[in-house]
């Protein structure tokens, strides 16, 4: 789409998706953004990049809504039948849909770790589209003071673009959650906002 074109020539975009509704009016805007301005700043440029060509095509006031995305962890389901593994990550946006992500893996720890990045990780991709592709590059725990940590490392691959993201959580309920969430922060977190 044209569109998604202009929006990626904006320094620092990865990847744009537009939503239109029924009558072919933008009604989404996607974007992940490797930039480190605020999720404000970013949506200025967007509006501004579009606004002059929107403006010359029609005759009426652009009604995009953008807003920050508040993809929240729902819940996560183990199934266990020796040696194997199934998880579920369930997550919600702010207007209530869910997102769910399955993967297999088998029953030992470091499987269980990387078996909920993956199911996160699906969860996502249903989420943000067909745009660009998520996959995970490694799951490390650590100890860091007296907590247990999770780093992760996913790569976002788009037609231009290869990228690594970082995330990383401390275990605060349990290893799974903080795995999920580790997710979350690498593709969510500031450096790399998505703005829909």
């Amino acid at each position: 789409m044209h569109f998604e074109n202009l929006i990626k020539e904006i320094r620092d975009i990865v990847s744009a998706k537009i939503m239109t509704d029924a009558d072919g009016k933008i009604s989404e805007i996607y974007v992940i953004s490797k930039s480190d301005k605020s999720p404000m700043q970013i949506v200025k440029e967007i509006e501004s990049t579009l606004a002059t060509f929107l403006v010359s095509q029609t005759d009426c006031k652009k009604d995009t809504v953008f807003h920050i995305p508040n993809l929240s962890i729902q819940g996560i389901a183990t199934y266990k039948t020796q040696p194997n593994l199934e998880v579920k990550v369930l997550l919600k946006n702010s207007d209530g849909t869910i997102f769910e992500g399955k993967a297999k893996g088998t029953v030992s720890f470091q499987s269980r770790v990387s078996t909920t990045a993956y199911a996160t990780i699906n969860a996502i991709q249903l989420f943000v589209g067909e745009n660009f592709v998520i996959d995970l590059e490694d799951v490390h725990t650590y100890k860091i003071g007296n907590n247990q940590a999770i780093s992760v490392l996913v790569s976002v691959l788009t037609e231009e673009k290869y990228e690594q993201h970082l995330g990383c959580a401390i275990v605060e309920h349990d290893i799974y959650e903080a795995v999920a969430q580790a997710v979350l922060d690498a593709i969510f977190s500031n450096q790399h906002n998505l703005i829909c």
